[in-house]
């Protein structure tokens, strides 16, 4: 199972630089072998920024491509994911170094609490510092 943050979904929407290795994540993750997971944080950063770049009715259908993906599943953000990712942000974020969100922390802390999960996709160079998950940076 991988964990795809927000960058993949918006590289993939945007036709960023890396869109085709984007998609070959995303179709990975919707496959009976891998399985992908995304919380819901990860829901509310992709339509807001699709949102902002586009319109509110091509934000939707990101939206609902994503929750109509049979082995993709959108997970709520538990009180303790919330903690773990808050852990996470005071251990790893160092100001104009390493800033990790608290959207990529409790991306982090998800990824790593779920069992089945082996990697969580990014395009962001931030994750790579991460210890706690493997991380690939497409």
């Amino acid at each position: 199972m991988i964990f795809l943050d927000s960058w993949v979904w918006l590289e993939y929407v945007f036709e960023g630089d890396k869109w085709r290795d984007a998609e070959a994540a995303i179709e990975r993750a919707n496959t009976a072998d891998a399985g992908g997971i995304v919380a819901a944080t990860v829901v509310a950063e992709v339509s807001y920024r699709i949102r902002r770049a586009r319109d509110a009715e091509t934000a939707s259908e990101a939206i609902e491509a994503i929750r109509a993906m049979d082995h993709v599943e959108v997970l709520p953000v538990t009180d303790e994911i919330a903690e773990f990712g808050a852990e996470l942000r005071d251990r790893y974020y160092q100001r104009r170094e390493l800033e990790l969100s608290y959207a990529d922390a409790i991306h982090v802390a998800m990824a790593a609490s779920v069992t089945e999960c082996e990697a969580l996709y990014s395009g962001d160079p931030d994750f790579e510092a991460i210890d706690e998950i493997e991380t690939v940076v497409l």
